[in-house]
């Protein structure tokens, strides 16, 4: 792929916005997923979100790229339904129930038994697809990565994307249920604070989500 084309540029540029816009989150964040530039150019805000991920340099940014697309997030929510899956209802819910509240395991377990069937082969992926474009881009903008490896990286991620997910909805669905798993939200806080966002980012006539398709 030629990535010094402007074709090609304006179609990554595209699931760039598309994939980034789920990591929003707070008091009215659709005005910014329309506008994902202005998130990228605010590069306190950038620097704050990686060293939350002990990222302060080019080789730790590569290491958590590597990792988000090659284990991510997804391995452990993975893990975690398998053992549940090999359980009758009965069974899980005494499990889950045998686990201390404060034990992370617990949440964790919660939530994976309550997506055990409602997610596609690919689980959580999307959550791990949408922040791994989000600090692959924040990366470059923090000159921790070159133009062109950016452009590779998304490239990737956007492929895996439509290979696992058939739809927009199903990404979101992926996306919500990793949030509830990374964040240990066996209450569901998530959906329950971001539905209104999520519904916009799916139906609205502006929304990134309509400028680029995720089927082949």
């Amino acid at each position: 792929m030629d990535y010094y084309n402007l074709e090609v540029r304006q179609q990554l540029s595209l699931y760039i916005h598309a994939l980034s816009s789920f990591c929003l989150k707070g008091h009215n964040p659709y005005p910014f997923a329309k506008n994902m530039h202005l998130i990228f150019e605010n590069k306190s805000r950038l620097r704050k979100w990686l060293y939350q991920w002990e990222i302060d340099d080019a080789e730790m940014l590569k290491e958590k790229l590597d990792w988000f697309l090659q284990i991510g997030h997804r391995k452990e929510f993975r893990d975690s339904s398998m053992l549940l899956s090999g359980l009758s209802i009965s069974e899980r819910a005494a499990y889950i129930q045998s686990l201390p509240d404060g034990d992370p395991r617990r949440a964790k377990l919660i939530v994976s038994n309550h997506y055990l069937t409602r997610l596609p082969v690919e689980g959580i992926a999307a959550y791990d697809y949408s922040w791994c474009v989000y600090a692959c881009c924040a990366g470059y903008e923090l000159g921790y990565l070159t133009e062109e490896d950016k452009w590779r990286m998304v490239a990737v991620i956007a492929r895996e994307a439509r290979i696992s997910y058939s739809s927009w909805k199903d990404f979101a669905i992926g996306y919500a249920a990793g949030a509830h798993f990374t964040e240990l939200s066996s209450s569901f806080e998530y959906v329950n604070k971001n539905q209104d966002f999520l519904i916009k980012l799916l139906i609205a006539p502006d929304s990134p989500l309509r400028q680029v398709s995720l089927s082949y």
